[in-house]
């Protein structure tokens, strides 16, 4: 199990919803947390997960 970057729930690899970054596959639970890592995926890998965002 990998371990959504944003909302910190616990994901399969093989989600639907995953993106590369600097060489690292990562995971996400729904489109949602997948877009919001894209748009600033440096604050969650700093800052790790921070729950459930709104339209989760």
């Amino acid at each position: 199990m990998m371990m959504d970057p944003v909302c910190g729930m616990e994901v399969k690899e093989t989600s639907t919803y995953k993106t590369m970054y600097k060489g690292k596959m990562y995971y996400f639970c729904s489109p949602h947390c997948k877009t919001a890592f894209e748009k600033d995926p440096e604050s969650y890998l700093k800052g790790g997960p921070r729950g459930m965002p709104h339209g989760h």
